[in-house]
């Protein structure tokens, strides 16, 4: 992996070097949007990248990755949150020892921090995958007994744990969703060669039966995973993986058995969720060939269109995701369309020296801004700065942001990097949203989408930088030869 800048840049400070003193201090603010307190849409997972054990939480936030709110901390990972029907309660597994995931038991929290976390499973066996019944009555889960991985459930005090349904010998069952809407469970089952199924059984584990085939992939680990009911309980979304190590979202309408592909990335998805309006699909997403390493928060239009990232940080991993029924459904959208240059200024991020105006980041034509590096820290470092005053009436009005940079180092070699990161005027921070390690000098195409109102301002500004970081050695230049913007807004 390539070598990670220091987690938090300063908006002026020893990588913001020459001209760039000036710019930090004159023009553009930094308030940040949503105030004190926003109330979650959303509750998600998550661990640090360099660290998931010491930093893990679940966050609870808005949509569009406001708020600062979280489940009250324990040690250990945490995975699969699901919320309770009241919306307020929630379920989860963690793992309590580093390394170990014979230490992963179910714990019961709430939103509000009012009621004492339960622990619902005590033993030396790993249990995971809750979800919660119907009436939030008990609780759904995976665990493995002698050996064996079935379903049990539990009530939601932590007392009368049964097994639900009978595992045949050979095979494993994980995953399972319970519809609040049908009162049906689904759920993955793995065959003796290791390829996994989705099965449908009543509430009480009576009628149980297949609903997908796994797809065309043999082989253990491929198949269908982690299933999840509509809203309306006619439909599950799942992901279907393949031989080739990389996964898609896929959906199945229960009435027909018909399995609708709807992301086919050249890398993973996880924890797929549809909204409570079944207008979009919500799971994470990494795709490495890309830049963009960590599985990162994200939603996909039922109908069409592209991804769009609701935490575009690397830094952290998502591990389970659940929503509110007080999240809206996406607001209509206007015409996407290029920001004009005219509304961007460029700063000197890091460097010695920078040449070329801005005009030369209209087009990808090798009429490029080339920027020298600086020492820092043992390393060579270059990078541009933009900063964006977007044409909005209010920040809130952004939906869409589609950020592309095509750039190039003149050296390459070992650990180097061209990252794209964007401004985070909450935390203070840039965040990396794509990082890539050239395999040589030619042109790179660094690109993302994001729905983040984290990374905006009040004022309506959008700040994002372009940086080489290559291994010490002579100097070497960084050329920004195209930097666009498109901004999708809100209908009027």
């Amino acid at each position: 992996m390539p070598r990670l800048l220091p987690l938090s840049w300063p908006s002026c400070g020893p990588l913001f070097l020459g001209l760039a003193a000036a710019a930090c201090s004159s023009g553009g603010s930094s308030t940040p949007i949503g105030g004190a307190t926003v109330p979650p849409e959303l509750v998600a997972c998550r661990g640090r990248i360099d660290s998931p054990f010491q930093f893990a939480e679940i966050a609870a936030r808005s949509a569009r990755n406001l708020g600062n709110n979280r489940v009250a901390d324990r040690a250990g990972i945490e995975r699969d949150v699901r919320l309770h029907p009241d919306a307020n309660r929630l379920v989860f597994a963690r793992q309590r020892d580093n390394g170990d995931p014979d230490s992963t038991e179910l714990f019961v929290s709430s939103l509000d921090g009012a009621l004492p976390e339960l622990r619902l499973t005590q033993n030396g066996d790993p249990d995971g995958d809750p979800c919660w019944s119907p009436d939030g009555s008990r609780v759904l889960f995976a665990a493995t007994r002698s050996g064996a991985q079935t379903l049990w459930t539990i009530a939601a005090d932590g007392s009368d744990a049964q097994p639900l349904g009978i595992t045949p010998n050979g095979y494993a069952d994980s995953d399972p969703d319970w519809s609040r809407a049908t009162d049906r469970i689904v759920w993955s089952r793995r065959d003796p060669d290791g390829k996994h199924t989705l099965w449908l059984a009543f509430g009480n584990g009576n009628g149980a039966g297949p609903l997908t085939d796994g797809g065309s992939t043999t082989g253990a680990g491929n198949g269908d995973l982690q299933p999840s009911f509509s809203p309306d309980g006619q439909q599950v979304a799942f992901v279907r993986r393949s031989a080739a190590g990389l996964a898609s979202l896929c959906v199945c309408n229960i009435a027909t058995f018909t399995v609708t592909t709807r992301l086919q990335p050249i890398g993973d998805v996880g924890w797929p969720r549809f909204a409570p309006a079944q207008d979009r699909l919500w799971f994470g997403l990494a795709e490495p060939a890309a830049g963009r390493l960590t599985m990162r928060l994200c939603s996909l239009s039922i109908a069409s269109g592209e991804p769009v990232l609701a935490w575009p940080d690397e830094r952290w991993q998502l591990q389970g995701l659940d929503l509110l029924p007080t999240l809206p459904a996406a607001p209509a959208a206007a015409p996407a369309a290029v920001v004009d240059l005219e509304r961007a200024t460029v700063q000197l991020a890091a460097g010695s020296s920078i040449s070329g105006t801005k005009l030369r980041l209209a087009a990808a034509d090798d009429d490029a801004i080339a920027i020298t590096t600086e020492t820092f820290e043992g390393r060579e470092i270059a990078g541009i700065s933009m900063r964006y005053t977007l044409p909005v009436t209010a920040p809130t009005d952004v939906l869409e942001l589609r950020i592309r940079a095509v750039a190039r180092s003149s050296r390459v070699g070992g650990d180097s990097a061209l990252r794209m990161s964007i401004y985070n005027p909450v935390d203070e921070r840039f965040d990396t949203a794509v990082e890539l390690a050239p395999a040589g000098t030619g042109a790179q195409t660094m690109v993302f989408t994001s729905s983040s109102l984290r990374h905006l301002t009040s004022e309506k500004q959008l700040r994002v930088t372009v940086v080489a970081d290559l291994p010490a050695g002579v100097r070497a230049t960084l050329e920004v030869d195209q930097f666009e913007v498109v901004l999708v807004a809100r209908a009027n």
